[in-house]
């Protein structure tokens, strides 16, 4: 499968046996490019894939009591998996050898998300309310935990507070974040390693059931199980709540998170109508959703992403009829920005020629990076050659355009943060056609012109108009004072008929 859609290239992917539960976890050794996805089945599996060749170079079955999966962990060359039965059951697998090692009961309950953090495991079991647990998973490993209560602390959340989704640290690890399964959403903060309560923020109306959550800086990014879903933004160390993003519709449930460079990617939970679901690029500074890519028919439920150099990998889940499940690959780098489509809903007036047109995805491709410029090329319709001395150009401000040759320049830069431009270009002749091409331009360069079919033409001079409304005026008044004179020159029919005249 090769293709592209704004930017961010399907550029693979590979078809895994693993019936219809799918991909649910991943975790990454960014040394060696290889990661292990778990296979949310009955019983739970294992697969390992070199991220390079995108090969299966090893697979592992738990045991058949061992069922469904909550939450897959990485601490050295040891991974860790929360099995959703038997419940709070902690699965040990050496990862280099694919082999299963034993298993711990953490909890009565399933451990439905963890983080590993230094030497410890952090885990929280689905009870309600949950409970946040910390496990010494190098104790552990040394089999140094024969009295469980060694190598295990374990604290409750408030009543209400049911399942935790998501969790990571903050930069420096004093801090553990939770994603709460919620109506509304709350996001809590505890220190590390005392797993003490710090605070905690409550979510506005509507915005239910935290799905995910990843860490940008001293940001948290956080999605809403909502249809369409709804991306949150908050301040780590004061808890605020900083800017919020909307999907359109379709996009519902986010439910994995990628952050390259200064983007998050977010893989959907939801399977469109032709039975595909999207991978959408968010601008973490502006909150805005750059450009989206739609998978292939078949591959859905996005519940798993990772990040490997400059490409993503998102598992999918299989389907009834398919019974498998794809992992997708992405090429997370911008790209230049295809070709416009051609602006509409235009205007002209006598001396100047304002194009208008919209730069929201699917339509418009912007390589996968925000657009930074925008400019408009005009030429007399009775002339072929882009390149003479007669090109009008636009700037908005476009810091790739020749400015030695923008002629016209109209600057709104505000224009670029909103879902279109508006390009105007003045000193034009009047009673003239012209045709006209639109060029954007990304952080990576400029895009290829995209040239109108059709012409447009400016109006008549002011002065004209004025002449020919005082000319259409006059004789207003001409035929006015004609039917007048007329009217009142007429002989009366009193006159000429008397009362005994017949006709």
């Amino acid at each position: 499968m090769v293709g592209s859609v704004s930017g961010l290239f399907r550029d693979g992917f590979e078809v895994v046996e693993t019936g219809p539960g799918g991909f649910f976890g991943a975790v990454l050794d960014g040394t060696t490019g290889t990661a292990w996805f778990g296979v949310d089945d009955s019983p739970a599996r294992i697969i390992r894939v070199n991220l390079d060749t995108m090969q299966v170079t090893g697979k592992l079955e738990l045991h058949a009591e061992e069922q469904r999966m909550w939450c897959f962990v990485k601490h050295g060359h040891f991974g860790y998996v929360g099995v959703e039965s038997p419940g709070g059951r902690l699965v040990g697998v050496d990862l280099d050898k694919m082999e299963r090692l034993g298993y711990a009961t953490a909890s009565k309950y399933p451990l439905l998300a963890g983080t590993v953090i230094q030497d410890y495991g952090y885990f929280s079991a689905g009870s309600n309310p949950s409970t946040v647990m910390r496990l010494h998973l190098l104790q552990m490993q040394q089999g140094e935990c024969k009295d469980w209560s060694t190598c295990r602390f374990e604290v409750s959340l408030n009543q209400g507070e049911e399942a935790v989704r998501a969790m990571f640290p903050d930069s420096d690890n004093r801090h553990l974040f939770l994603a709460m399964y919620t109506v509304p959403g709350r996001i809590i903060k505890m220190e590390i390693p005392s797993l003490n309560r710090v605070s905690d923020l409550e979510l506005h109306v509507g915005e239910d059931k935290l799905l995910c959550g990843a860490r940008y800086g001293d940001v948290g990014l956080f999605g809403t199980a909502t249809s369409p879903g709804r991306l949150i933004k908050v301040d780590l160390n004061t808890m605020a709540r900083t800017d919020a993003l909307t999907f359109i519709s379709g996009e519902d449930r986010p439910a994995s998170l990628v952050i390259y460079g200064k983007y998050l990617f977010v893989g959907f939970g939801s399977a469109w109508a032709e039975g595909t679901s999207s991978v959408v690029k968010v601008d973490i500074e502006r909150m805005r959703r750059v450009s989206a890519v739609v998978t292939r028919e078949g591959q859905t439920w996005l519940y798993t992403g990772i990040g490997y150099k400059s490409l993503g990998f998102f598992g999918t889940r299989g389907t009834a009829t398919t019974k498998h499940a794809t992992i997708v690959r992405l090429s997370l780098d911008p790209t230049f920005p295809g070709v416009p489509v051609p602006p509409v809903y235009n205007e002209s007036g006598s001396t100047w020629i304002a194009v208008n047109w919209l730069r929201e995805y699917p339509e418009y491709h912007n390589g996968g990076a925000p657009v930074i410029g925008a400019r408009v090329l005009l030429r007399p319709a009775a002339h072929h050659d882009w390149t003479a001395e007669h090109v009008y150009g636009y700037a908005a401000p476009d810091p790739a355009a020749p400015k030695d040759r923008i002629v016209r320049v109209h600057e709104e830069p505000f224009r670029l943060s909103e879902h279109g431009y508006v390009a105007r270009v003045d000193g034009l002749q009047p009673q003239t056609a012209y045709k006209f091409a639109v060029i954007l331009t990304n952080e990576i360069g400029p895009s290829h012109r995209s040239r109108s079919s059709d012409a447009m033409k400016t109006s008549l001079a002011s002065w004209m108009e004025l002449a020919w409304a005082a000319a259409a005026a006059l004789g207003t008044l001409l035929l006015a004072a004609v039917y007048a004179a007329a009217w009142r020159m007429a002989p009366r029919i009193d006159v000429l008929y008397g009362d005994r005249d017949t006709e």
